[in-house]
């Protein structure tokens, strides 16, 4: 991949950034966490640019996009990549998601069927009822707030010692990345945690379209239990689900070259 090509579109009034690799393949959005941005998802957008036009946005208050001080709900994100799907004239994309950004693709599927050919949710945050409540929405928030002071605070050398200690088996190229989203996102994202969680359930059931759905280690910091995954397995017969034992919460960085095989094969049964 030796460059990316990089634009904005708007949406609601609002700049969302995006990169680029390639155009006149078939079309693969990535979706990025909290507190990162369209370029952490650049390792595995280099796995596929040789096959797919893979399309990489900044989420509103992420990266280069906008932030303004409204619209950090699921409804709105996937309105947004509504928006720059229609602008850059994607026709049916795959949407590809990692935990916000997966919430974002399920809601995108369940809210707009027409407008995409598939969706992966790379460990959406479909947490269990009894986790949903009040105190940890509130411990959530105030993790959150306090997660992104220190990052500014932080230079790029110790944003990256961190990183490389809590994560020294990820690639290489992950670490850049990382620290540079961390220094760019802004606090105002904070209410998008809640309505990330909120009616998952509901989201789930109206998203009729093909689906992926990836679930890693619960012990090593993975969010969909097994419980909630054979739940969803028994209601949604046509849904690949696949466990990545030795990944936690990022499956794509802690497991890369099985997540990335599982993906090509999604997509080719999809293109």
């Amino acid at each position: 991949m030796d460059k990316l090509f990089v634009g904005s579109i708007e949406s609601d009034g609002v700049k969302i950034h995006y990169s680029r690799t390639s155009q006149d393949f078939p079309s693969v959005i990535m979706l990025h966490g909290l507190t990162d941005s369209g370029l952490c998802f650049s390792h595995l957008a280099y796995a596929l640019f040789r096959l797919y036009d893979v399309v990489l946005p900044d989420a509103r208050g992420h990266g280069l996009s906008d932030a303004p001080g409204r619209g950090y709900d699921v409804a709105q994100f996937a309105k947004d990549v509504k928006a720059l799907a229609s602008a850059l004239g994607l026709q049916k994309p795959v949407v590809i998601g990692h935990s916000m950004g997966a919430a974002t693709a399920a809601r995108l599927a369940a809210d707009f069927p027409e407008s995409l050919s598939g969706v992966v949710l790379i460990d959406p945050p479909w947490f269990s009822e009894d986790l949903c409540t009040e105190e940890r929405y509130e411990i959530s928030r105030k993790t959150h707030i306090e997660n992104i002071q220190n990052y500014h605070r932080m230079t790029m050398q110790e944003l990256d010692a961190h990183i490389r200690k809590e994560h020294p088996n990820w690639h290489e190229d992950e670490y850049l990345n990382w620290c540079k989203s961390k220094q760019q996102v802004k606090e105002e994202v904070i209410p998008i945690i809640r309505s990330i969680v909120e009616g998952w359930k509901e989201t789930a059931d109206r998203i009729h379209c093909p689906t992926l759905l990836m679930t890693g280690n619960p012990n090593l910091g993975a969010i969909v239990s097994a419980e909630t995954s054979a739940e969803l397995a028994a209601k949604h017969l046509d849904w690949t689900i696949i466990n990545f034992p030795n990944a936690g919460h990022s499956i794509q960085r802690d497991s890369f070259e099985d997540c990335k095989n599982s993906i090509l094969d999604f997509l080719k049964k999809v293109y």
